[in-house]
């Protein structure tokens, strides 16, 4: 004969597994998710960040190239004007548009340099932040989860037992074979 109250502690323990397994699963896909919400954020910052420096760049070049056809003009203006310049009075004023345009070409290289070092800096400081965002993926542990249900029910029946002996109303139950030996004596 089943008793009510050893059936009801193994239902319970069958659900304590269950809801064990079943929180485990749901913390292990939170951690998958926010993983993978940290690796689109990451990508989404590397993209931005090669954006803004070919942009940059590009920005750059433009103004470079700009100013040097401005000053290939004023330099081809001023030669063709030759007005009345001779000797060191004109090669100081060819090599100071030569200065200009080198100046222009160290400035504007120099940016894109800048540009291209703060990229890689922030390029590995996205490492660091990924790093930070992610979390440590838990595989679900049947084995502990049922290890503790099955602790829950040995620990019901026992103390069932025990206040059953306390009670004094623990009876033997007794099978078939015992009743069938006691009655006939056949032991």
């Amino acid at each position: 004969m089943c008793n009510p109250t050893l059936v009801i502690a193994g239902i319970s323990a069958g659900l304590q597994y269950q809801q064990s397994v079943a929180q485990q699963k749901a913390m292990r896909d939170a951690q998958l998710r926010q993983n993978e919400i940290a690796k689109k954020n990451l990508e989404n910052k590397r993209a931005k960040l090669q954006a803004d420096l070919i942009q940059k760049s590009k920005k750059n070049l433009k103004i470079l190239s700009i100013k040097e056809k401005e000053a290939r003009r004023k330099k081809s203006q001023f030669l063709a004007s030759e007005r009345g310049f001779t000797g060191n009075t004109y090669s100081y004023l060819v090599g100071n548009f030569e200065d200009s345009l080198g100046n222009v070409r160290n400035s504007v290289l120099g940016n894109i340099q800048f540009d291209a070092n703060q990229f890689r800096n922030n390029y590995l400081g996205l490492n660091d932040v990924y790093n930070s965002q992610t979390t440590f993926v838990t595989n679900v542990d049947r084995g502990t989860s049922a290890l503790s249900a099955g602790l829950n029910y040995a620990s019901a029946y026992y103390d069932y037992k025990n206040k059953q002996g306390v009670a004094g109303t623990d009876v033997k139950e007794y099978s078939y074979d015992e009743i069938i030996n006691d009655e006939y004596n056949l032991s």
